[in-house]
């Protein structure tokens, strides 16, 4: 009896590890609204989210950013949960799982900005974030509504 109990605890502790949770993104690309770049979420690790690479690419396919948010072990990497460009395909924002090895459960917020063509990041309290016409909306790190008017976003 004692066996099958272990057996079971084991068999159904492994495969809740390894089921990720619904909300997470996965792997795929992903092309702006005005169709001139296109970002590449590519998952790997085995952690809930998994890790995630991010590529951003013109539309000839010129390789422009890549952000790896991979680790050496394959657990304490970061997984792409939500991500989506702008209105005006501007700025690519992307939402990450914390790694099991950060304590506080914050997530980031990482913003492609294509001008600039560089990734910034800001600390979220939640994965979730949405796009109105003119501003990014978001849950800051301090548990407090975001609105960030998107000419001001980093």
């Amino acid at each position: 009896m004692r066996l099958l109990l272990i057996a079971f605890l084991f068999i159904f502790g492994c495969a809740a590890r390894a089921e990720a949770p619904a909300h997470c993104f996965g792997a795929g690309d992903i092309l702006s609204p005005d169709g001139e770049f296109s970002a590449r979420i590519t998952r790997l690790g085995r952690s809930a989210c998994g890790e995630s690479k991010v590529e951003v690419f013109s539309a000839d396919g010129h390789l422009l950013s890549i952000a790896d948010y991979t680790s050496s072990d394959g657990q304490t990497g970061e997984g792409v949960v939500q991500v989506q460009w702008s209105p005006d395909s501007q700025f690519l924002v992307y939402s990450l799982s914390p790694p099991a090895n950060r304590p506080n459960g914050r997530y980031t917020l990482a913003v492609y900005a294509r001008k600039q063509n560089k990734v910034k990041t800001l600390t979220a309290a939640k994965p979730d974030f949405t796009f109105t016409p003119d501003a990014l909306e978001m849950i800051g790190g301090d548990g407090q509504p975001v609105r960030m008017p998107l000419a001001a976003t980093p």
